[in-house]
């Protein structure tokens, strides 16, 4: 006859030993860093995640200058900022712009699939006008005020950027031909450069499953490709949306206040 101490202790015992294997895919899904970005669900980094922790198209790699970066209508736009709570991040164009950096036309413009991610409602666009009649520029003097400063321009071209409002866009593109857009955030009141702004970035807002419940009960998020479906990954094993909190109370219980609560019993 087995006393009602011994069944509790052989209870324990088998709780311990079931939670002492934990799962490998919650392992997995482990969240990881990229510079002084988390990854995690609903983002996963290529060659360093498995696909199943994160939801399909929001893969990021993570480049040699340990830098978060999405891929985004064939462009590459570095992640300046994740904001999980609010399902949105920053991100600035990687093909960068300025004095140092060439004006070739790099930045290219973004189509944005609707059932992944969502412009902000501050988002506005930059016209970039690459490859300039300079001479038609030098005898436009208001149209000259749009020029920017890069490398590796001769003489005879140019680089002009305006905002897509500006009334200048028509005399623009007769004097340089077709231009790119490039998405930019704009506030009200604020007085800064083009360069400023291309540098900031632009907010996107991200529609996936969202993952509360399972990140509440412990678990991590991921994501079942072939039944297209969330999964919650749990140190025993995957569940469809929460971890069964109760199976690991004993998994982090000391075992001395364990046999304490058995001599209080009596």
């Amino acid at each position: 006859m087995i006393c009602e101490n011994d069944s509790l202790i052989a209870t324990f015992f088998l709780l311990a030993r079931k939670t002492s294997c934990t799962d490998p895919q919650f392992l997995a899904c482990d969240p990881k860093s990229c510079g002084d970005q988390k990854i995690s669900f609903p983002f996963h980094i290529q060659n360093a995640q498995e696909e199943y922790c994160g939801y399909p198209g929001f893969n990021v790699s993570c480049n040699e200058k340990n830098t978060a970066v999405l891929s985004l209508s064939n462009n590459e736009y570095i992640i300046q900022e994740i904001d999980y709570q609010n399902h949105s991040l920053r991100l600035s164009n990687a093909a960068g712009f300025g004095k140092n950096t060439s004006c070739s036309p790099q930045i290219q413009n973004i189509s944005l699939n609707d059932d992944r991610f969502r412009q902000s409602t501050t988002r506005t666009g930059v016209f970039l006008f690459y490859n300039c009649n300079s001479t038609l520029l030098e005898n436009d003097s208001k149209l000259l005020k749009h020029k920017v400063n890069c490398s590796g321009e001769n003489g005879n071209v140019s680089t002009v950027a305006m905002l897509d409002d500006d009334p200048l866009l028509g005399s623009a593109s007769e004097k340089c031909g077709a231009g790119v857009v490039a998405p930019v955030d704009v506030y009200r009141g604020e007085n800064v450069s083009i360069e400023k702004m291309l540098e900031r970035g632009f907010v996107l807002n991200w529609v996936a499953s969202t993952c509360s419940v399972c990140d509440e009960s412990g678990g991590r998020c991921g994501f079942n490709i072939t039944t297209y479906q969330l999964k919650c990954f749990c140190p025993d094993r995957p569940h469809a949306r929460r971890c069964n909190s109760g199976e690991y109370f004993f998994s982090s219980f000391p075992v001395s206040k364990f046999y304490r609560l058995l001599e209080i019993a009596g």
